[in-house]
């Protein structure tokens, strides 16, 4: 015995009308196929569900019951359709993003901005963390999405690049090398360096361009926070190179910032996802502002 959820709107609609013609107009359909698909009905259950007169037709005690029995399940059948009426409007939704502090607190913001005042019903979830937890996330599905560096092969993982950034010296206004337009790597490697934890993605950018022009760093206190970093590098504890990016972030620390060459170490910065994998329609709204918006920049 098998009832589609199709037959049973249509038996309610001729049930509330108690026409087969008026039931018709109702549902845009035509008599007879809204006769027909009462008659199926009636044959599937075998069991007569409406006393027909000329005029009108009546329910009867089995198609009374059936009424009421199906009113719970329609209720929850349109439920369930508005609901995913609204998620795919974008009028409701969650999307949980990863992001590497940076992108968090300077590129995601503005755009999250403009999603939210479209589809205000829209939920979302901020992890800014280092970029392998940002791979973690994202391989497993805990995450919609990640803002980071260029992932390992092999990861399951794909990337769209959206931002290049350049390398700089970051010193306190006193220091030795504040007065220059730029500077070698050979040249901060004599001063102490305020580097960043061994796990994320700007220690391991700096080190293996480094290791690959045969300079040696002589890293200190290793801090996973760009404020720590800021305020080692005021209080005259190092120097720091970090992505351009991250230095309106330490705008507290009233450092000056000298592009660094020989060699110029850059990353690229883009959106992670799951390959092979389609995004929610809400995860994908956002991640077309974040595309736009580099686009402009």
């Amino acid at each position: 015995m098998r009832v589609g959820i199709r037959q049973l709107q249509i038996f309610r609609a001729v049930a509330e009308a108690g026409s087969f013609s008026e039931a018709a107009t109702r549902l845009h359909l035509s008599q007879p196929a809204t006769s027909g698909a009462i008659r199926k009905l009636e044959e599937t259950l075998e069991v007569r569900l409406f006393d027909r007169s000329t005029r009108r037709i009546f329910l009867t005690p089995e198609g009374q019951e059936l009424l009421r029995l199906s009113g719970r399940l329609l209720e929850e059948f349109e439920a369930i359709t508005g609901d995913l009426r609204d998620y795919l409007a974008r009028r409701r939704g969650r999307i949980v993003v990863a992001a590497l502090p940076s992108l968090a607190a300077i590129t995601l913001p503005p755009a999250l901005a403009v999603l939210k005042a479209s589809y205000p019903g829209v939920d979302v979830s901020l992890r800014d963390i280092l970029h392998d937890e940002i791979q973690e996330l994202v391989g497993s599905g805990e995450a919609d999405f990640g803002l980071t560096v260029t992932p390992r092969p092999g990861r399951g993982l794909a990337f769209r690049p959206l931002i290049v950034d350049r390398f700089v010296l970051l010193c306190r206004p006193d220091h030795d090398l504040a007065g220059r337009r730029q500077v070698s790597w050979a040249q901060v490697v004599r001063y102490p360096i305020v580097g960043m934890a061994r796990t994320s993605s700007v220690r391991q950018h700096i080190d293996a361009a480094c290791a690959q022009a045969g300079i040696a760093l002589r890293n200190e206190y290793d801090p996973e926070h760009l404020a720590t970093v800021g305020a080692l590098v005021r209080e005259g504890l190092g120097v720091a190179a970090l992505p351009s990016l991250t230095t309106p972030l330490l705008r507290f620390a009233e450092l000056v910032e000298v592009p660094i060459v020989r060699p110029r170490v850059e990353r690229t910065m883009g959106i992670v996802t799951r390959a092979g994998r389609s995004l929610s329609v809400a995860a994908a709204a956002l991640v077309d502002l974040l595309v736009e918006r580099a686009g402009r920049r």
